[in-house]
Order: C-alpha cells, then sequence, then structure tokens
C-alpha cells in the first residue's frame, strides 16, 4: 500500500519529488523517484511497508535489463501462485514480495497478465524501448489513481488529486455537475470528478500512452455483470459462498506487518473478524466506534458497542473502543484535504479515527466488511423499494395522495419517533415516481428540489435544469434484465468505488494504515454476482444468503439484528455543536464570495431543519464540506505546504 505518481511528454525536472511530497503520508517508510528527461518521462513513489521490508521490494522497480519500469500501489494476494509460474518460465527473483511479481509478469505476459492479478491495485508500467506507459486499476476500484492532460500530449497521473497539482499552473476550476452529485449522493458518480479535467481512472481500466504520438488509448480488462448465469441449488450456493469467503479471510491476512479489523458489531465485519481468528496472531486487535447515548438524541443509530463486544469476547482478543465526542467534527477540516473530493459522509471521521488508532496501537493492515451491502443487497433502500411495490395494489389517486400527505409528517425532531417518522416521509413521498427514479431518490441524501433553491442563480443556469441522478439512471438503463439485480449493478460499479472504497482508501492512508476488504475478494464478486437476486434481496430481507453463510460462525442476534450505518451523529452536531462553523461558513460575506450558494435559501433550509420540519441536514454537511473543500483545492493549491486552513 503506497502512492504512485508520473509524467509523461512534458519532463519537468523535480516535479515527482513535490508530487511525492503531496502524498508523503501514503508511504511514510520511504520514497523514490525515476526520472528520463531524454524519454520525457518521469515516475514517483512513496512506500508503506507491508510485504517485504527490505530495500529488494522499493520502487521503483527496474526490470534486470533496465527497459521497464514499475510503480505500483496496492497488494497482489495471489501473488505466490503467480510467482511460482513465472519460476517456471525461468524468471530470478531478488525480494519475497508482491510488486516483483507483478513487474515480471507484465514483463512476460503483456496486458494479459492483469486479468490473472487477483487484489487492489493501480499501478504504472513505463517500457523504456517502446516509450509507452501502461496505467491500471484494479477491477472493484479499492485504490484510487487521478489523471489529466495538462496541455495536449501529456499525461499527468497520481494517487491523490493533490498530488497533481504540484504540476506548474493546473487549472483549479470547479465542475458544478459533480459538485450538484455531491449535494445529493454525497459523491461525484462516474469518472469525473469536483474539478474540471481531473478524472479517475474507472475500475478494471486500463491505460496505454505512447510516445510515437503522444496521445493514449483506453479499454476495459475486467468487467463485473450481474446476470444470473450460476448453476445448482441455493443450498449449494451457500456452501460455494462460504468457502470462497474463507478462502479469501486466509488469502489477505498475508502481511509482514501486524493485522487487525474494523469490527462494527454488524454482520459483515463480524464474520470477517471471526474467520480472521484461524489465520491472525496473538496480538490480533478489533477497533470500534463508540459515542454517549446524549449524541444519539436526534440521529438515533442503532447502538454497535455490544454486539462488538460480543464477538471481541469470542475471539479473546484486544478490543479498542474509540470514543467520538462533539469536538472531533472539527477534524472535518483536515479530511477534507486528504479526500482529495467534497465526499459529505461523517464517516470518514470514524474510518479516520479507526486509522489513527490502529497505527498507534501498531495494526498497520486493517480487514474491512466494506463492499457487503453492494454486492450482497444490504442497504434499507432494497427494503423500501419493496413496500413501495406493495403498495402498488392501491389505486393511483391514493398513491398521489399519500406521497403528497407525506410532506406532513415532521423530518427531524429528536427520539425515536423522530427517527421512524424520518423513514416513513421518505419512503411515502416516492410512492408515485417511476421505479428508476425512486431507488435513485432512496440512493439520494437531499432530493434535487431541495438542492436547487439553495443554489446561486448563476449555477442554476450552467446545470439547466439536470437531474443530479443523470449518469446514475444511465447505468441502470444500460443494464440488460429488469431485475433487482440493475440495482445492485450500478451500487457495485457507481456508490461502491466513487464513495465507499474511495473514503476508506484515503482515511486509512491519511494515517499510514492499509485496509482491505476480503468480501470484496475477485473469486467471491464472481460467484455473487452470478446468483439469482432473489437469493441476494428477497422481500424485505437483506443479504439473504451472506446471514445463511454466516449461521454456525455468527451469533444469531447479530445476524438478525438491525443494519447500522457506519456513520457519526451529524444531525446532532448541525444542531447544536456546529453553529459557530455554520455561521462563518455560509455567512453572507463568504456566500457572496464563492458564488455558488444562495445565502437566503441556505438559512431558511436550516431554519426548516433546526424546527424539526425537515431533515435537510445531510444538506447542510454537504455544504460545509464543499465549502471547506473549496478552500483547500479552488483558492490555494494543495500541493503547496499539505493542510492548512
Amino acid at each position: 500500500m503506497c502512492g504512485i505518481a508520473g509524467l509523461v511528454g512534458n519532463f519537468i525536472p523535480e516535479l515527482m519529488k513535490q508530487m511525492n511530497s503531496s502524498q508523503a503520508h501514503r508511504g511514510p517508510d520511504g520514497q523514490g523517484v525515476f526520472e528520463a528527461s531524454e524519454e520525457s518521462v518521469a515516475l514517483g513513489h512513496v512506500r508503506l511497508f507491508i510485504l517485504d521490508l527490505t530495500p529488494a521490494a522499493a520502487q521503483p522497480m527496474h526490470s534486470a535489463d533496465g527497459r521497464y519500469v514499475l510503480v505500483y500501489n496496492g497488494e497482489i494476494y495471489n501473488f505466490k501462485e503467480l510467482r511460482e509460474d513465472l519460476v517456471s518460465c525461468s524468471y530470478h527473483f531478488k525480494s519475497t514480495g508482491d510488486t516483483e511479481v507483478l513487474l515480471h509478469g507484465l514483463m512476460e505476459y503483456g496486458e494479459k497478465f492483469i486479468e490473472r492479478l487477483n487484489g487492489i491495485f493501480a499501478f504504472a508500467l513505463w517500457d523504456r524501448k517502446e516509450q509507452e506507459l501502461l496505467l491500471g486499476r484494479d477491477p472493484i476500484g479499492v485504490k484510487p489513481l487521478y489523471y489529466c492532460e495538462p496541455k495536449p500530449g501529456t499525461l499527468l497521473f497520481a494517487s491523490e488529486v493533490k498530488a497533481l497539482f504540484a504540476y506548474p499552473s493546473l487549472r483549479r476550476e470547479p465542475n458544478f455537475e459533480a459538485l450538484q452529485e455531491h449535494l445529493a449522493r454525497c459523491h461525484a458518480s462516474g469518472t469525473h470528478t469536483a474539478l474540471k479535467g481531473i478524472y479517475r481512472l474507472g475500475p478494471g481500466m486500463m491505460i496505454r500512452w505512447k510516445s510515437s504520438n503522444h496521445s493514449f488509448q483506453m479499454k476495459p480488462f475486467w468487467k463485473q455483470g450481474f446476470s444470473e448465469n450460476s448453476h445448482g441449488t441455493y443450498d449449494e450456493a451457500i456452501e460455494s459462498v462460504h468457502s470462497s469467503i474463507r478462502a479469501a479471510v486466509k488469502r489477505q491476512m498475508v502481511s509482514d506487518v501486524p493485522v487487525g479489523s474494523f469490527l462494527s458489531g454488524g454482520l459483515d465485519s463480524s464474520l470477517i473478524t471471526l474467520l480472521a481468528k484461524e489465520y491472525g496472531d496473538k496480538d490480533f486487535q478489533c477497533f470500534t466506534i463508540t459515542y454517549p447515548s446524549s449524541e444519539n438524541i436526534l440521529d438515533h443509530f442503532v447502538d454497535d458497542t455490544p454486539y462488538a463486544i460480543t464477538i471481541s469476547q469470542l475471539l479473546a482478543k484486544k478490543q479498542i473502543m474509540i470514543n467520538i465526542k462533539p469536538d472531533v467534527a472539527p477534524l472535518l477540516e483536515r479530511l477534507i484535504w486528504h479526500m482529495d473530493e467534497p465526499i459529505a459522509d461523517p464517516a470518514i471521521i470514524v474510518s479516520y479515527l479507526i486509522s489513527q488508532h490502529a497505527r498507534k496501537e501498531g495494526a498497520i493492515v486493517l480487514l474491512s466488511g466494506q463492499g457487503a451491502d453492494e454486492l450482497f443487497g444490504g442497504y434499507p433502500r432494497y427494503q423500501a423499494m419493496h413496500l413501495v411495490n406493495l403498495f402498488q395494489i392501491l389505486p393511483s389517486f391514493i398513491q398521489g395522495w399519500v406521497a403528497r400527505g407525506s410532506t406532513l409528517i415532521p423530518g427531524a425532531i429528536e427520539g425515536s419517533l423522530g427517527a421512524n417518522l424520518r423513514r416513513i416521509r421518505r419512503v411515502l413521498s416516492e410512492m408515485t415516481d417511476q421505479p428508476d427514479n425512486r431507488f435513485m431518490a432512496f440512493c439520494s441524501a437531499t432530493p434535487d428540489s431541495s438542492i436547487e433553491p439553495v443554489l446561486h442563480p448563476s449555477v442554476r443556469e450552467i446545470l439547466k435544469d439536470r437531474s443530479s441522478a443523470e449518469q446514475s439512471l444511465s447505468m441502470i438503463q444500460s443494464f440488460s434484465t429488469n431485475n433487482g439485480n440493475k440495482y445492485l449493478y450500478r451500487d457495485f460499479i457507481d456508490y461502491l468505488p466513487n464513495h465507499n472504497l474511495l473514503y476508506m482508501d484515503k482515511m486509512s492512508m491519511a494515517e499510514g494504515t492499509e485496509t482491505r476488504v476480503p468480501l470484496l475478494d475477485l473469486e467471491i464478486v464472481k460467484k455473487v454476482a452470478a446468483l439469482p437476486f432473489e437469493w441476494k434481496v428477497s422481500g424485505f430481507k437483506t443479504k439473504k444468503i451472506l446471514r445463511d453463510v454466516a449461521r454456525g460462525i455468527v451469533p444469531d442476534k447479530i445476524i438478525h439484528r438491525p443494519k447500522a450505518g457506519f456513520g457519526a451523529p451529524y444531525r446532532k452536531w448541525l444542531r447544536y455543536d456546529l453553529n459557530e462553523m455554520w455561521s462563518e461558513l455560509t455567512s453572507e460575506a463568504s456566500v457572496r464570495k464563492r458564488g455558488w450558494f444562495d445565502h437566503k435559501a441556505l438559512q431558511d433550509a436550516r431554519a426548516r431543519s433546526q424546527a424539526g420540519k425537515d431533515d435537510l441536514y445531510m444538506l447542510q454537511w454537504a455544504i460545509l464540506t464543499i465549502e471547506l473543500w473549496a478552500r483547500q483545492f479552488i483558492d490555494r493549491n494543495p500541493a503547496e505546504s499539505g493542510f492548512a486552513l
């Protein structure tokens, strides 16, 4: 787990040192640079020790004949099997890790070798003979890779956006279509980002740049479908998925540094943690977030703590309880710099604090249950879709009456009643919409009808009535069959890499830790994606087959517990603790200077939330996040001197 950077087509001396410096937190254990001015290429690398802690595994890594140069970020979990094959091809190894396996494999098999990798990665390989660059990103999108063309014929790339701005005079302009998506769903869809001209390389994609014409071509090497082409019975599928999960956990325990786990007390993290005990050492640690009940009066999260304690007691392992307090919210200022993108999810605070404590306790690698909700169908929106489908037996005029009447339900009052009313209002308000639009409404924290009024008229004109769900809807509607798998497909290829995996990578790497996601192992993904939708979501029962896989491993009370979000009590913070921050960031002077929002509409949205009428707290959190991000990435160069406000 590291950070990579590079430039081809326009050599700039010393640029790689500056790019390495901008993302040095990703690699606190070393860094290296390759520069060849006559070839107009430079590569940079910052290193985090995980496998082979010796200088033999340092990067950039050169082939013995000097033809190839590799920089690589990630882990290849099947590297030992691949190594055996390469040894049979007469390759000799100086290191014991996976970097040299990737180098030799690409030398032997070319880009076809990427299809054989089971892991999380982003890499760049320079061929000095052919004067070609090959970039690749893992199929699921666990590891980030950004790129841009600062001038025609030049390709610039890095693990983090901020490193790109070490390039002289690279423009920093907002992309309002992406910002609209951040306001609605906390993340930008597809491959565009909140900065014009800055893109993510998509999951399972590769780029080949050639010096002969100073241009590049992009193509997929892997594409995940949800085709329901599996064979066999449901019970056979349970056995097969169980076997794959167990094998994946074993594969992903490989490390030359201590391994621990995120333990929320939910099904996913509990299953991973309990299986890991068979392969972990005595120093295996679990990390759990908790907060006082007084912080939960408005958000009303399900308390994870008793469930997490149950798992740690079964393990007889050390459990670190991390208590979130209101004064942790200002951390957002620093974390947005690390995020690169204005992802408005309070979960970034939780992820960062766990990574910070893990690093202090010596656990450099952490296992996470992320990915299960997207792969197996674990989100409440699937239950909401089923509930609305049941209401479809009602006459349309009654459905319309119920949808309109839902606006009278209070949206943000305290206690369990308020939380339940908020969910009921959300479901009923979407009764009359088309199914695909309804699903995307359930994916959105804030509807477009609430976003549009807070935008400055000039921004509204730029967007020209554009729907924030436009890109996501096109993904759904491109799906070949009309069943629930098309919604899993959207969650998997859009929400997962552009939101959950992105913030987890950035927050763990901010503290020099590596997060692994065993439930997204390629062997598991291929099997589960091919299963019938009804085996994953059945009526109101989410993650059906995963729950059955977990029986006998995870206690029943955890298997059957309600889903709890991986978040923080942001509504309470916004209502009571962040008045000063809100007032400063959305003052009339600040709003006028930014020119993106309407000051009066912002204050009206806050007043309605504070009065309990509407739940517009996530919109407020997104606006604070965007303003903090703009101060770091628009008003100043984020590569110049690190985090500063």
